[in-house]
């Protein structure tokens, strides 16, 4: 059962990517927005008008103070938000955890009456290659992003608090506003060619942020959400070359399909890995997390079926169901893209 419960929503990090695409929806069906932000970012899908806006930094506890006043839900997107090898544990630390605690001391003040995280499949870390993850398997983080996401989650999930809580683990979210490794993916597809590391059946995660949104409103307003931990992804998981595929279907273009060995790639990724220490910029590193463009990790995860979940929890409990295909959700994302490029 779905109950419209409250009206009054406090977003952090409501200029980033998911959080316009949050609070978009939010004000569509009538709900009253305050959102967080701490850094001016371009807006796209939400007015600097339609909303109210507060500036804060969650590790100052002061510039937080009262930001929860009157609020009766609290979705808590900001975070460090991927693993970044620029940032150190201390910082993700701060943020992710600190943070978080620091904002869940303020609602305990204001009588929020939920509370919903949005946490990360990192927090749980790979599979065993056969089975898809699920919510009871012991997570098992394998970079800093990760253990301080699950970190933040533990203090979710306690009891120490006197409000609903609920914590949403999402993979990879695309979608118009999208960044960093989407574009990418769109733009490589646009030139003619993409190179599959092997098969390209591996199955991986790759939900429309239309579909995240849908499930993060559940979690707002379901009676079964509160005192539960949800995966959400898109209709199903798909393979690496069903994702190129719906890519280039949304851009018209064909691709030729550059099946690499895996041994190849391997040695591919020792090379960016050794240049890095050497030349640790671009091409060889990513300016924005500060890691070889390519690396075994990449390997790993793009040959191993390590990086899939099942939603099985999150559609039997709080009947989530995806509003957009993959074809749809390729195709606003195209159109955006080509629409804000440069």
């Amino acid at each position: 059962m779905v109950i419209k419960m409250t009206k009054r929503v406090l977003v952090t990090g409501a200029n980033g990517f998911i959080g316009q695409h949050i609070c978009r929806s939010l004000v569509d069906k009538g709900y009253l927005v305050r959102g967080l932000r701490h850094e001016k970012r371009p807006l796209y899908f939400i007015s600097e008008s339609e909303i109210e806006w507060v500036d804060g930094d969650l590790i100052k506890k002061d510039s937080i103070k009262d930001i929860t006043s009157s609020i009766d839900i609290v979705i808590h997107a900001a975070a460090i938000p991927r693993n970044d090898l620029r940032k150190t544990w201390e910082e993700f630390y701060s943020v992710n955890v600190q943070g978080t605690l620091n904002l869940m001391d303020e609602a305990a003040k204001s009588q929020i009456k939920r509370f919903v995280y949005l946490s990360t499949v990192e927090a749980a870390g790979y599979g065993d290659g056969i089975n898809p993850r699920r919510e009871s398997d012991k997570p098992k983080p394998c970079n800093n992003y990760g253990k301080s996401k699950l970190e933040a989650e533990k203090y979710v999930l306690s009891n120490n608090w006197p409000f609903e809580r609920t914590v949403l683990r999402l993979p990879m979210i695309y979608g118009p506003g999208t960044f960093l490794i989407v574009p990418k993916l769109f733009g490589m597809v646009k030139k003619g060619f993409y190179p599959f590391i092997g098969s390209g059946k591996t199955l991986m995660e790759f939900c429309y942020v239309g579909n995240a949104v849908e499930a993060i409103r559940l979690a707002m307003e379901s009676e079964a959400a509160p005192g539960n931990l949800f995966y959400l992804s898109d209709e199903r998981s798909y393979t690496i070359k069903e994702v190129i595929d719906a890519i280039a279907k949304s851009l018209h273009r064909k691709y030729f399909p550059l099946h690499i060995p895996k041994s190849i790639a391997y040695l591919i990724a020792y090379g960016f890995e050794l240049l890095a220490k050497i030349l640790p910029f671009p091409p060889i590193v990513s300016p924005y997390s500060k890691k070889p463009f390519f690396t075994k990790e990449t390997v790993d995860w793009t040959t191993q079926n390590v990086n899939f979940i099942t939603t099985e929890k999150i559609r039997s409990q709080l009947g989530y169901r995806p509003i957009f295909s993959i074809d749809e959700g390729c195709k606003q994302t195209a159109q955006w893209l080509e629409k804000n490029k440069g």
